[in-house]
């Protein structure tokens, strides 16, 4: 990432401006998965903004869903003293509380609480921690779903990293989806792999 945030609500990129590009990729052929899910989130919301649609049709399916929440999201606000920081994980926890409700996803959820922007100052150690954290749900999953490792967040880069290289480790299928780069990145040369990706086609 570079010095500035990638997220410029005026600058940015507007959804419409990826139609063209996502409506000629080829819909995922089987979803859900025959077994469990495994989703990596940086931060409480990512895999809510990402792939709340996604998860929301395994759940309705009976899919077993396990999300691991890497970090708690207290650094969104970095001006903010330690009770406001405290604050916000509250109020970020409970706005993904009542998303989840809200979408019908039923899912095993954990945080391990890894520093926010941690993968910033300590990507080997941070990666480390979270390898760590994340093995007992690996387990016997059918599917490992995690941010693009190219997404431009330290933490996202960091958790599609280790994501992939426990995939390749239990020789279990990747998913990487966008969060940032959505934002950032320019539908006329884009940076996002779209030769290796496929849609999600919502129902109704």
């Amino acid at each position: 990432m570079t010095g500035h945030d990638p997220i410029d609500p005026v600058a940015g990129r507007t959804a419409a401006e990826w139609d063209g590009l996502v409506d000629g990729l080829s819909a995922l052929a089987v979803w859900p998965p025959a077994g469990p899910i495994v989703l990596v989130a940086p931060h409480p919301d990512d895999e809510l903004l990402a792939t709340g649609a996604t998860l929301a049709a395994a759940s309705d399916a009976g899919t077993e869903i396990r999300v691991a929440a890497a970090t708690d999201g207290e650094m969104s606000h970095p001006h903010l003293s330690d009770g406001g920081r405290r604050h916000l994980v509250e109020r970020r926890l409970a706005e993904t509380d009542r998303a989840y409700e809200a979408a019908g996803i039923t899912a095993t959820r954990t945080r391990f609480s890894l520093p926010d922007f941690g993968a910033a100052t300590d990507a080997d150690g941070w990666g480390a921690r979270l390898t760590e954290r994340l093995a007992p749900l690996v387990d016997g999953a059918a599917v490992i779903l995690a941010p693009w490792e190219g997404d431009g967040h330290p933490d996202h880069d960091a958790c599609g990293r280790v994501a992939a290289t426990m995939a390749g480790a239990a020789d279990v299928p990747l998913v990487s989806f966008p969060v940032w780069s959505w934002n950032w990145d320019h539908p006329d040369a884009p940076a996002i792999p779209f030769q290796r990706a496929v849609r999600f086609d919502l129902d109704g």
